[in-house]
């Protein structure tokens, strides 16, 4: 178990360094099956193991492949996400419902004057098209 704790702190530096646009050669990676000796045949629970940490290994990866996207994106990571998120809920938190409503409400009123007006002026536009045919 200690061996995933350290291959987790390895990673977790990594994408420390990648963020202060630092090298990230900080090691041979503990999980790194190519440093360490061929083991002997596991028992059934052995090959368990493994595809735990195979499945770990796929999740960081994911992470960091994750965090790198939203960096292109302009975020700082799922931090940075989040952090706006929560600046955008606290932005909303202060328009209540009611506001809204209302301020739908009158812009309702004021699309409707509009198109009334608009109905008059065609009116005013055939008026004069037929006064004009008279001369």
């Amino acid at each position: 178990m200690s061996k995933i704790y350290d291959a987790l702190q390895h990673l977790e530096a990594q994408r420390k360094a990648m963020e202060a646009g630092q090298a990230a050669d900080l090691g041979a990676n503990p999980l790194d099956l190519q440093e360490r000796p061929t083991p002997a045949p596991a028992p059934r629970s052995g090959g368990a193991a493994q595809s735990l940490l195979e499945h770990a290994g796929a999740v960081m990866r994911f992470e960091s492949e994750l965090h790198r996207r939203m960096g292109e994106a302009g975020f700082n990571g799922l931090r940075g996400l989040f952090a706006l998120a929560e600046q955008l809920r606290s932005a909303l938190a202060t328009v209540s419902q009611q506001e809204l409503a209302g301020a739908e409400s009158d812009l309702e009123r004021v699309a409707d004057r509009i198109r009334a007006m608009q109905h008059d002026l065609r009116q005013l536009k055939a008026v004069k098209t037929d006064l004009e045919g008279l001369s």
